[in-house]
């Protein structure tokens, strides 16, 4: 059994009558967006204001010939409309009827349709009976009214007696705690509506694509959603109106990413050349991408019924994480494509009262804070923050960036780019104007993808990775021949999109690197720095993501999480961990664990078992930890494990990817080893006489050893187990090895001591690194709520440490009901159980890893674009 929730969403839709008609004829067949919220007309273009009312059932497949349960009407019998920027007004019945047909065809049936004398057959929700198919006559409702009356009351007792028996049916499931069950987009569901017929006719249709990147693939093209269209450097409309510009209407940064996605997906291909509509000849249009503006306020609804593959503009954020209530569920984020935070911009005298939180006294130059007005806007984490910060009075709630100023507000709170110098000057203001340096929120800004398709949110983050890699490795745009070709996205006979084996070649042909793609659109309007620059590993980038409204109660993650129902079922977190120094160790005296890996593994059980940390630890080589993982043995890795591309999409060994929260640790390959062998491994030098019989020590079954079989042939190198065997080889002239691999406490002298190292020659540590090794904690990908309670657990550690909590006052810490109102105070047992991640480090790493660069607290606001690791390069001949 499914839940069956139905919401429902009003949105009002701006659509210009060239672009409807052009979007009719493209999506014959396919998809594409059904513009359910604001697309912004073409200047001269006529738009018709419609309302459509849609009840939405989130198992229901909108590919699938069913008879929605929707409706679209007017509010009125009067339109307003605007044409060359002049209200004027039309009656219901002036509106071509077959306009609005199609309008409502094109939003829920969007698969070809045939047509009879202009009328719709029974894919555009017509009746069948028997062999004749009801037309619709111009100017009907768009639901069918029955021509007899005498079949109105059977069918509306029927319709009564299917409500009753759906709201029994309904009490049945909550009592079982199905309403809880976790609903997938590959489910599909057949209308209780015309049912029989729909599924006799789809009997020898191919079944609906459920990846995105299949959907993508049929179509032809991908949709991207974004925010409204008014910023400058983000997202700007260039004033196209013809019917062959009319898909590529904006510019900027969002526009970029739309189309390296689409050029990643379609082998390089951005433009297709399609035959003219006249047969006049054949041209060139971008084709393979749409990007189509959002209001705020309907872009989760939009998202969430694929009416776009991609949402751009949405800050990360817990709430969203877990549970979006305008969705009722979470969705998933790539890794920050921009980084912002709210701030204040407006008339400068008022913005120094916003920053002051003055709104009360009178300046010297006679500013009467108290006329302070700040325009926020509504629906977004920017009105959460400033309900909080600001009296209410001050507020002034807009739809949009740059709505109501400067007549209904003289300071208006968004991230700097929405508001920058330039926006406002396209808005006619010559002012006086500044914007604020201080800022008051965390806005990480993302790719958002739906849950439930693992495969597609992989992709979109790993588009985003690329650009930062390419920029980290110095790979410009005419340098995109570097990238080596992969499989690790590969079409099959259950995902037959394209091989994929060039995507980011090809996605770094458009415009080049994370660096090149922010100067063409952004440089000019908001300067490149802080947060947006490159992390070159020796900057702080230990920084928790914002909660968002942790008010919001959702899914009650006993119930709907699977691997939470197995954890209270045993009575226990089991945690995978590695014997490792600092990480992970036993205390054969005292039967006690303790480490960094056993208190994150502590704190994640807290968080669960309100306040008391049952948690049984298990030792596991490298090369079963996976393995292990996929079976069930264990619940959560917290064992030196590396997030890289491979494992993020499709781990070799269990062959599925995984999930992974933020890096807790920021690891990388290292060499010690005795006597001159040290130098020789750090120098990568096989040639010369004391270097000759260098061999090499390291564990299997890690990113370590793929490394060095990078940085050295075979014949040098020496796979252990464990870290015993290392030890015994050092220590015994004739062991097998003379020198050893591993991260920065694998091999620093003290943990090689404590470990056993009694040879006869000296042991030093190389100062070079060879690797990036973020660790994070690890889940299967297929329980995203849990992967999100282990996320969040992780984050509130280090947000404790931002805000001054510590294990003493751990009481300071937010509640939170997004896991359900049994896990309200989650984060505060996580942190009294072990404290915030700087306590943690001290304990555990100060004496053998001392806290500095990457591990340090972002709190400046410094470089954080650092790419993760896993894509290869060409071999250089």
């Amino acid at each position: 059994l499914h839940r069956r929730r139905t919401t429902t969403t009003t949105t009002t839709t701006t659509i210009s009558e060239n672009m409807m008609n052009k979007y009719r004829k493209k999506r014959q067949g396919g998809d594409a967006a059904r513009m359910q919220s604001s697309v912004h007309r073409h200047a001269g273009a006529p738009s018709f204001l419609v309302d459509m009312t849609t009840t939405t059932h989130d198992n229901d497949n909108h590919n699938n010939n069913h008879n929605p349960t929707t409706s679209l009407k007017l509010e009125s019998s009067v339109i307003d409309v605007e044409a060359d920027d002049e209200p004027i007004h039309i009656s219901q019945g002036a509106i071509p009827d077959s306009v609005l047909y199609d309008t409502y065809r094109d939003h829920h049936h969007p698969g070809p349709a045939t047509t009879t004398n202009g009328d719709d057959d029974d894919s555009r929700g017509n009746h069948h009976h028997g062999d004749e198919t009801r037309k619709r006559p111009p100017g009907e409702s768009f639901h069918h009214h029955p021509a007899d009356d005498s079949t109105l009351l059977p069918s509306l007792c029927g319709m009564v007696a299917l409500a009753l028996a759906a709201v029994l049916l309904g009490a049945v499931g909550t009592a079982l705690g199905i309403f809880n069950a976790v609903v997938t987009e590959s489910t599909t569901t057949t209308s209780s509506v015309g049912s029989s017929s729909a599924k006799e006719d789809d009997s020898t249709a191919p079944p609906p694509p459920t990846s995105t990147l299949e959907r993508i693939t049929e179509r032809g093209y991908i949709v991207c959603g974004s925010g409204p269209a008014v910023l400058p450097g983000i997202l700007l409309p260039t004033g196209g109106s013809s019917e062959e510009e009319e898909e590529a209407q904006y510019a900027g940064l969002e526009l970029d990413l739309c189309r390296i996605l689409a050029a990643a997906i379609f082998n390089g291909q951005q433009l297709t050349t399609d035959d003219d509509d006249d047969d006049k000849g054949s041209t060139t249009r971008p084709s393979r991408y749409r990007m189509v503006p959002l209001s705020y306020a309907a872009r989760w609804q939009t998202l969430q019924n694929r009416d776009v593959d991609v949402l751009f503009r949405a800050t990360y954020n817990m709430e969203r994480d877990v549970y979006e209530p305008s969705a009722q569920q979470g969705f998933e984020f790539s890794f920050p494509y921009y980084i912002d935070g709210i701030a204040f911009g407006g008339v400068p005298e008022h913005v120094d009262c916003a920053v002051a939180l003055d709104f009360n006294s009178t300046t010297d130059d006679g500013v009467v804070c108290q006329d302070t007005k700040v325009c926020v806007i509504e629906g977004t984490t920017h009105e959460e923050v400033m309900a909080r910060l600001l009296p209410e009075e001050v507020i002034v709630r807009v739809r949009e960036d740059l709505d109501g100023f400067p007549n209904q507000c003289n300071v208006m709170a968004s991230e700097s780019a929405s508001i920058n110098s330039e926006a406002v000057k396209l808005l006619g203001y010559t002012g006086p104007y500044k914007i604020s340096e201080q800022r008051f929120s965390r806005e990480p800004i993302s790719a958002v993808t739906r849950q439930g398709d693992p495969r597609w949110s992989d992709f979109v983050e790993w588009i985003i990775q690329g650009l930062i890699f390419a920029e980290e490795e110095d790979i410009t745009q005419s340098q995109s021949f570097r990238f080596d070709s992969t499989t690790i996205f590969g079409g099959n006979d259950t995902h037959p999109h394209p091989t994929l084996e060039k995507m980011f070649e090809h996605a770094n042909e458009v415009r080049g690197n994370y660096g090149e793609v922010y100067n063409v659109n952004v440089e000019s309007f908001l300067q490149r720095s802080g947060m947006n620059l490159l992390n070159k590993g020796d900057s702080p980038i230990i920084y928790s993501f914002p909660l968002g409204d942790t008010s919001i109660e959702g899914p009650q993650i006993e119930v709907a999480s699977p691997t939470v129902k197995a954890i209270k079922a045993r009575g226990y977190l089991s945690c995978g961990v590695s014997l490792r120094k600092g990480f992970a160790e036993f205390d054969d005296i005292t039967h006690k664990w303790n480490g960094f890996d056993v208190e994150l593994c502590r704190a994640i059980a807290a968080a669960l078992f309100d306040g008391v940390d049952h948690v049984r630890y298990t030792d596991m080589p490298a090369v079963q930890r996976f393995q292990e993982l996929e079976d069930g043995l264990v619940d959560v890795l917290a064992r030196l494990t590396t997030h890289t591309l491979a494992r993020d999409v499709k781990e070799p060994t269990i062959g599925q990817g995984l999930s992974f929260s933020s890096p807790y640790f920021h690891d990388g390959l290292k060499f010690g080893g005795v006597g001159s062998k040290t130098q020789c491994a750090n120098n990568r030098d096989v040639i010369s006489p004391d270097c000759q019989d260098l061999r090499i020590c390291v564990l299997e079954g890690t990113t370590i050893l793929s490394r060095v079989q990078e940085l050295f042939r075979d014949e040098y190198i020496v796979p252990k187990l464990n870290f015993n065997e290392i030890i015994l080889s050092l220590n015994d002239d004739e062991g097998g090895c003379n020198a050893v691999a591993g991260g920065f406490h694998d091999v620093a002298l003290q943990s090689i001591e404590e470990r056993g190292y009694v040879g006869d020659q000296p042991y030093t540590v190389g100062e070079n690194v060879f690797s990036k090794d973020p660790l994070a904690l690890t889940t299967l990908q297929s329980d995203p709520l849990w992967s999100d309670f282990v996320r969040w657990i992780f984050w509130a550690l280090v947000y404790a440490e931002e805000n001054g909590i510590n294990q003493a006052t751990a009481s300071d810490m937010p509640s939170t009901k997004l896991f359900g109102p049994l896990r309200t105070n989650a984060l505060y047992h996580a942190v009294n159980a072990v404290g915030n991640y700087g306590e943690i480090y001290d304990r555990n790493f100060q004496e053998l890893v001392p806290r500095g660069g990457l591990h340090e607290l972002n709190v400046d606001f410094g470089p954080m674009m650092r790419a993760l690791p896993g894509i290869a390069l060409k071999q250089q001949s």
